[in-house]
């Protein structure tokens, strides 16, 4: 199976209603795997077009003794079984991917690092601040409690943000961005400042060296 599976730049809040099915279609999953999927919810849209991609969401796994569930940066930083966060994805696909090598132990300690961020706030601006968490700032942070470093620091200017999706994103809240703020930007210049921006995406995690893919229901 190929590396990635057309894997995307960014999460879009995944909050919305589904049927609980499809996730037992893999019934592999282990603590610390990384599940994406391609949310339905509005947010996507524009993160969809401006990476050409389906992945726009993820999340951390635990199999717990009530069975797998995903820890993930929905409006907060939430618990939810596997089957229901798959019960939320375009067409209940989903891909998951395992971490080269992880030990069980690490594995139960990086997912104990995950849930010190339950009830954490999303961010909506993607800035790499752990008051408020974004999805695949979840794992960066978590992973580094075991000394894994997932994806790779990048800046907002980097990727294929200067779109009408992208930007009506921007317009409708840059004069809530709290660097612009603490700055006195105009929109002009709070454009500017989110050019250089850091952010970790699902596609640098998907990508990494030290990750594999090893189940996909996308394009079958």
């Amino acid at each position: 199976m190929k590396k990635t599976v057309s894997a995307a730049l960014l999460c879009g809040l995944s909050a919305w209603p589904g049927s609980a099915i499809g996730a037992d279609r893999f019934d592999d999953w282990r603590t610390g795997d990384l599940v994406f999927m391609e949310s339905a919810s509005m947010q996507a849209v524009p993160i969809r077009v401006a990476t050409g991609s389906a992945y726009t969401h993820m999340g951390i796994v635990d199999v717990t003794d009530e069975g797998p569930v995903v820890i993930e940066a929905g409006a907060t930083v939430v618990e939810v079984s596997a089957a229901d966060f798959v019960a939320r994805s375009v067409g209940n696909n989903f891909s998951v991917y395992r971490i080269a090598g992880l030990t069980p132990e690490d594995a139960a300690v990086a997912v104990a690092e995950a849930r010190n961020y339950l009830g954490r706030p999303y961010d909506i601006f993607f800035r790499l601040d752990p008051s408020a968490i974004y999805c695949s700032e979840l794992p960066f942070y978590a992973f580094q409690a075991v000394d894994i470093a997932l994806g790779k620091v990048e800046q907002l200017g980097d990727l294929s943000i200067d779109t009408p999706e992208a930007r009506q994103v921007f317009l409708d809240r840059w004069e809530r961005h709290p660097d612009c703020l603490a700055g006195g930007l105009d929109r002009d210049g709070c454009w500017e400042l989110i050019q250089v921006q850091d952010i970790v995406t699902p596609v640098s995690i998907a990508e990494g060296d030290n990750v594999d893919l090893i189940y996909s229901t996308f394009y079958r």
